[in-house]
């Protein structure tokens, strides 16, 4: 599929990681959402009914992230990659997550495609 929602460069905090002491101070991630979604009925109508929103993207990641503690980003990813498939619209979505702060000299991260 062509036709793309997205959400790019999502700047977030919370407490996750592996060590204790990433649990101790929120840290900064940075969410990048592409979701995969038919938007010509919503092109021709003008109707937000027609596409999936992408506040509700942001929503389901800024909770996420806000969240409880998880381990690993690939979890964080994936909790999020689950909530926004149950939009009917939605047949495939792509998140990329970024621990902004951890290294100083790199930006580590993962990306994963889920499909319905």
């Amino acid at each position: 599929m062509a036709d793309k929602v997205y959400i790019r460069d999502l700047k977030l905090r919370g407490k996750h990681g592996v060590y204790d002491w990433e649990w101790e101070k929120e840290q900064e991630f940075i969410v990048n959402i592409v979701a995969d979604v038919d938007v010509r009925e919503a092109g021709k109508s003008d109707n937000l009914e027609h596409t999936a929103d992408w506040q509700s993207m942001h929503r389901i990641a800024r909770d996420t992230v806000a969240g409880p503690t998880v381990y690993l980003i690939e979890k964080m990813a994936t909790i999020i990659a689950e909530k926004i498939l149950e939009h009917p619209r939605v047949q495939s979505v792509t998140v990329s997550i970024c621990k902004n702060e951890i290294l100083s000299d790199g930006v580590p991260g993962v990306s994963i495609t889920r499909t319905r």
